[in-house]
């Protein structure tokens, strides 16, 4: 067990401490100088610049090991925390992976959408070009006998639309499926920001100094 000393803080103060340090990590590459060179024309003060260059090092190091336990502390947090969203249990790290990742849901919607659309739109066309045949034919059929009884061309009707119809195939129950993942990431999105910042608001991390 690791003997150095720890810092209570919450989530929130720690992700607000990381957003700090990453700026000072590029403040200090920056203006850091870590090599240079000098001659007869172009002189350096050689112990100010070594000393300038390892403080610089050392700056960097520090805000690194810095953001590194504050990090890992969250990690570590966000794989046992537990939030509820949308009915739903998420531990925290699940929670901010889908937000992360919500795109691919909403394409994934979008492509169901359209497809439904577009292939009941070509079952559509596909009927309206039956009936059109099936009233050609029954034209033709009733030129050729004015006294075609009704029975008949109900047999002619039901044989052809049968044989020539459109079957759609909706292994997924479509309509339905679209309407519960929109619903269930409806549900995500409105409450996700604010169930987050809520747990880590509340939620307490130890952090190595």
């Amino acid at each position: 067990m690791s003997d150095r000393p720890t810092q209570q803080m919450s989530i929130t103060q720690a992700l607000a401490e990381l957003k700090l340090l990453r700026k000072r990590v590029e403040k200090t590459l920056v203006g850091a100088k870590f090599v240079t060179y000098k001659t007869k024309s172009k002189q350096v003060d050689v112990e100010e610049f070594n000393r300038s260059a390892k403080a610089s090092y050392q700056s960097f190091r520090d805000l690194m090991n810095r953001i590194n336990s504050l990090k890992s502390a969250i990690v570590m947090s966000n794989a046992s925390s537990t939030v509820v969203i949308g009915g739903r249990t998420y531990s925290i790290a699940e929670a901010v992976e889908r937000k992360r990742s919500i795109e691919q849901e909403c394409n994934l919607i979008e492509c169901m959408k359209r497809q439904w659309v577009d292939t009941n739109a070509e079952v559509e066309r596909h009927q309206e070009q039956q009936q059109t045949r099936l009233d050609k034919m029954l034209l033709q059929e009733l030129g050729k006998d004015s006294k075609t009884s009704v029975d008949v061309v109900n047999s002619l009707t039901d044989a052809f639309l049968k044989s020539n119809k459109a079957d759609l195939i909706d292994p997924l129950n479509l309509e339905q499926t679209i309407k519960t993942l929109s619903d269930e990431l409806d549900a995500f999105r409105t409450n996700v920001d604010w169930v987050l910042s809520e747990s880590n608001g509340r939620t307490i991390i130890q952090v190595s100094c």
